[in-house]
């Protein structure tokens, strides 16, 4: 077979492909960072690079275009800053972590007292460990037998010369399928000393879960790669966490993660095939605690990770995380947890009884399968209002290149108010618009075969920003979706929507959304905004709490148990509600 040369611009990096690869195929196995949000189906067109040639340039997407000689391919430029939410809800706890250390001063042996050195460490109730006992006569007599010992549960994790017990640290992962965020924790203190974040580098195989699971089940190396993916992302963080502070990796002897399913699935290296398929039905949902050294994470080469517990395929241990953060098992009262991301996931209930979905809420809010959708980058229009004219926020302050979810929800909500859309969802004709609507409709044209409504006009590609009646329609099987589960839960606790005391929205896309957008579309009923809480990335508050809490992580699996689970396509009301739904 044919190898061909393929010349990278602006960075002019030649590699090498082989005939007929895609550049899909060539950028991946090349390390080039490069996204395809639909996996490479050639749906997004949001993989668009332009080969080069000697009297002609053409625009293609890289996910299907084929190699065919040597080639000269234009990469665009994105200087994008993305904005990842780590902040969450917060609330303080007893610090109690899960993995711990004591220092000890042993009796030192005589003739009078020959107990064996294991013995002389049995008062404190630990198990025998066979590397331990191998390290043990040398660290005790180098230390005087003065040493700390750092345990979880009653296993020995190392023995240590001296006083160490203030060096104990511990990070925290919430392992999103778009984002990554880590906390390191001193677990001497219980403070955070730093957080960082970072896009998980699996979204240059699909921004969603299925084009994951597919490339793991249908590919030779597929799982081994995108557990390397995660891992070394999650090495990376840790570094940049550690980073001007006079900690070193070894300091960290715990962490724990949340993720959905899948990414729980897949950062451990387990088949996530059947996630896929109906019953959608996962390898495992108890709580994991794996040697930190056999996954290859750079932390003490005796550290323990521990993943919080899923509760079905498609509601995970982020939700697991989020619930714990915001006490789901606390309240007499009704109260409703929402966590919209690439997925949608609810729970709702009181102590007593609490009930979660998932639907599949997801590309509309994270910008995907938009005309002009984007991530929340630099350039991303976040937020809209419309009233005589159009004024709308752009994160960086610079000029707009696109639409993120929260600016899609609030120019929607504002276009319905003016009447440029109808309650179907409909962008009217400009000669069917009246009212307050007629002065836009100047802004109403057809941009390939589809109506659409401008927003902007000037902007640095030259391109207009804008929404198409296509970009409508994603919305509303999105927001539809969401508000469906949201009534399923309700009657199947047996309750109605002015039940609910208080509604938490998590996650990027709810904590940066306006409750009265979502409310206007009927994303959330109407009766609840005044009710609406944001409570930011409450799944990685909920991996935090774990970590520097015992009695948290034990509460975390107890929740994980009484939180019961609604297969949607189960409940025969769902396609007619969610019909009804779809419209605003």
């Amino acid at each position: 077979m044919n190898m061909y040369t393929i010349t990278i611009l602006p960075e002019n990096i030649q590699i090498f492909a082989q005939e007929n690869s895609t550049l899909k195929k060539v950028f991946t196995e090349n390390g080039i960072k490069f996204e395809f949000p639909c996996g490479g189906m050639g749906k997004c067109k949001k993989c668009k690079v332009r080969i080069i040639r000697a009297n002609s340039s053409e625009e293609v997407l890289a996910c299907q275009f084929k190699v065919v000689e040597d080639v000269t391919v234009e990469i665009p430029k994105k200087e994008q800053k993305y904005e990842i939410l780590s902040e969450g809800v917060e609330r303080k706890i007893a610090l109690d972590p899960l993995v711990k250390k004591r220092y000890i001063e042993l009796p030192v042996p005589s003739l009078e007292d020959n107990r064996d050195d294991w013995k002389r460490l049995d008062n404190i109730g630990l198990k025998p460990n066979l590397r331990i006992l191998r390290e043990l006569p040398e660290i005790l007599r180098k230390s005087n037998f003065k040493v700390t010992v750092s345990t979880w549960n009653d296993e020995v994790l190392t023995i240590e010369r001296g006083d160490t017990s203030r060096e104990l640290l511990g990070m925290a992962f919430d392992i999103g399928t778009t984002t990554i965020a880590g906390y390191l924790i001193n677990l001497s203190t219980g403070s955070e000393i730093a957080r960082v974040s970072a896009l998980n580098p699996q979204t240059k195989y699909g921004a969603d879960v299925i084009s994951r699971i597919n490339l793991a089940s249908e590919t030779q190396d597929g799982l081994e790669k995108l557990h390397r993916e995660v891992i070394n992302e999650i090495n990376n963080l840790i570094d940049k966490a550690l980073s001007g502070t006079d900690f070193k990796r070894e300091d960290i002897y715990a962490v724990t993660t949340v993720g959905n399913t899948t990414m729980q699935h897949l950062f451990l290296m387990v088949q996530p095939r059947h996630l896929a398929l109906a019953p959608y039905v996962p390898v495992f949902s108890e709580p994991m605690v794996v040697d930190a050294a056999e996954l290859g994470i750079n932390i003490n080469p005796n550290g323990k990770v521990f993943t919080l517990p899923n509760i079905a395929g498609f509601v995970g241990a982020d939700t697991v995380g989020a619930a714990l953060a915001c006490e789901m098992d606390k309240y007499d009262d009704l109260r409703l947890l929402i966590d919209i991301g690439t997925n949608g996931e609810m729970v709702l209930g009181t102590k007593e009884r609490l009930f979660a979905c998932s639907t599949a809420a997801g590309p509309a809010f994270e910008g995907a399968h938009i005309a002009c959708g984007m991530r929340g980058a630099t350039g991303a229009i976040d937020h809209a209002k419309i009233d005589g004219e159009i004024k709308y926020t752009v994160i960086g302050g610079v000029e707009p290149v696109g639409i993120c979810g929260s600016g899609l929800l609030d120019i929607v909500a504002e276009l319905l108010k003016v009447g440029v859309v109808d309650k179907k969802g409909r962008i009217l004709k400009p000669e069917e618009l009246s009212g307050e609507g007629e002065i836009y409709k100047d802004r109403i044209r057809e941009i390939n075969g589809i109506r659409a409504f401008i927003i902007e006009e000037n902007t640095p590609t030259g391109q207009p920003v804008y929404i198409n009646q296509k970009d409508i329609r994603e919305l509303q099987l999105a927001k539809g979706a969401i508000a469906a589960g949201i009534e399923i839960l309700l009657s199947t606790f047996g309750a109605k929507v002015e039940d609910i005391k208080e509604v938490y929205l998590a996650g990027a896309f709810g904590n940066y959304l306006k409750p009265e957008s979502a409310c206007k579309i009927g994303l959330i009923p109407p009766e609840l905004e005044g009710r609406i809480k944001p409570v930011g990335n409450a799944a990685g508050t909920g991996a935090k709490l774990a970590l520097v809490s015992e009695k948290e992580y034990e509460r975390a699996l107890a929740l994980s148990r009484k939180i019961h689970y609604i297969e949607l396509s189960t409940v025969s009301e769902f396609s007619r509600i969610f019909a009804k739904k779809i419209e605003f």
